[in-house]
């Protein structure tokens, strides 16, 4: 009678495992695309008025470069484009405004 075929190895050898894939080194990652700006009028802004908005920052090399965030309370002051401001938290630039709606109804007054 012959034995069966032992794939053991020796106490000695321990079983190697396969050598990893290949990876393909890691780069920084593009900022994302920018974001769409609604084409039209520009946004006109009643004074005293609450809408939601989104806004992103354009900054070149900002953290948050192209991110499109939202803000579903925000205030209009006294309506003046120069007075309605979204400041960017990671670079402190001036993020622009895509889109304003007015909110129906208007919270009440406190």
């Amino acid at each position: 009678m012959s034995q069966p075929a032992d794939d053991t190895t020796s106490g000695d050898e321990m079983p190697q495992p396969p050598d990893p894939e290949p990876t393909e080194p890691t780069t920084p990652t593009d900022p994302d695309p920018v974001p769409e700006t609604p084409t039209g009028d520009a946004i006109t802004w009643e004074p005293h008025t609450w809408y939601a908005i989104t806004y992103a920052c354009l900054t070149a090399g900002c953290p948050n470069q192209n991110v499109v965030g939202s803000a579903p309370m925000f205030y209009s002051n006294d309506g003046q484009t120069k007075n309605i401001r979204v400041i960017d938290s990671a670079c402190n630039k001036q993020s622009k405004i895509l889109t304003a709606t007015k909110l129906n109804p208007q919270p009440e007054e406190e």
